[in-house]
């Protein structure tokens, strides 16, 4: 299966029927949602969901089978949950956790951006979106108007990417820090 530009491949032992993925089957349901009507307003999951999620946010390519063994529903009723959840939106997507350091950026930063008030912020977030270095970056309250986690080769290529921040116009300063060492999140649903 294609999304985003990564390819996801799955392979079993058993007929591609027998064992279905619920990466796979979700993604299908949310292409058929993108009517672009967004969640449902009461996304509010119930216990059942709950477990669901808790088992996906560890593995997102759990069997529906696996899911189904956690939470004493049928295979069938737990497709249904898991679609409800995709559908609603509270299953936003698939995605896989990938090693930065492998792909041959080991060096990681969090920058800070500051602009005018009168700012294009639609440019500065186009050349945002087009940097390759850029893993995330939020529009965010405080001094501060956007946080963007930069993946870079080495520290000149940080400084490379911050100069080429500097140089948007209406960015008025960076300030940026390095990430030394990634703090295991917690990934339940509360």
């Amino acid at each position: 299966m294609r999304r985003s530009g990564v390819r996801i491949t799955f392979t079993r032992a058993v007929p591609p029927r027998a064992v279905r993925s619920v990466a796979g089957m979700a993604l299908t349901s949310a292409s058929r949602r993108s009517s672009g009507a967004g969640p449902v307003p009461d996304a509010t999951p119930d216990d059942t969901d709950r477990v669901l999620l808790d088992v996906l946010l560890h593995d997102g390519r759990a069997t529906l089978q696996e899911l189904a063994a956690a939470t004493g529903l049928s295979t069938s009723a737990t497709s249904v949950r898991v679609r409800k959840l995709v559908e609603r939106g509270v299953i936003a997507g698939f995605h896989a956790r990938v090693d930065r350091a492998v792909l041959g950026r080991p060096v990681e930063a969090l920058a800070q951006v500051q602009v005018r008030a009168d700012a294009d912020l639609t440019a500065l977030e186009g050349a945002l979106a087009g940097s390759a270095a850029v893993v995330s970056a939020w529009q965010v309250t405080g001094e501060y108007d956007y946080a963007v986690h930069l993946a870079c080769r080495s520290l000149p290529d940080v400084e490379a990417e911050l100069r080429h921040l500097r140089a948007q116009p209406g960015v008025l300063r960076t300030s940026a820090q390095l990430l030394l060492h990634r703090v295991p999140s917690w990934s339940g649903v509360a």
